[in-house]
């Protein structure tokens, strides 16, 4: 019975770390934080239970995240030539917006005598 614990036990500590050495690989460098890919490589192997744990605590970052998330004023530094705004400035939209608004406050001012 302690046998077969152990050995249930040494192969489910040897599958997290195969799993977490071929995670580490894997993952982009972009969603890795704390230390470079390589070194995260040796920390799981070199300090194997305890370093697949730092991995999936510590090392692994979450789906999605991005190591600084994006403000509206990123964007806007950014650019005409980048992101949302790359085919106008950001003038020439708030221009084409404002009178776009104008627009349509005009026409809910003078309805047309088609609706009638």
């Amino acid at each position: 019975m302690l046998a077969r614990t152990l050995l249930f036990g040494s192969l489910l500590i040897a599958a997290v770390i195969v799993y977490a050495i071929v995670d580490v690989a894997t993952t982009p460098a972009s969603r890795i934080r704390g230390l470079p890919k390589w070194l995260w490589i040796v920390v799981v192997v070199l300090v194997p239970l305890v370093g697949a744990i730092l991995w999936f605590i510590v090392g692994k970052g979450r789906r999605g995240s991005t190591t600084k998330p994006a403000t509206p004023t990123d964007i806007v530094d950014r650019g005409p030539t980048s992101g949302p705004f790359s085919t106008e400035s950001v003038d020439d939209r708030i221009a084409r917006l404002e009178e776009e608004l104008r627009r349509l406050d005009e026409e809910g001012e003078n309805p047309s005598k088609d609706s009638a």
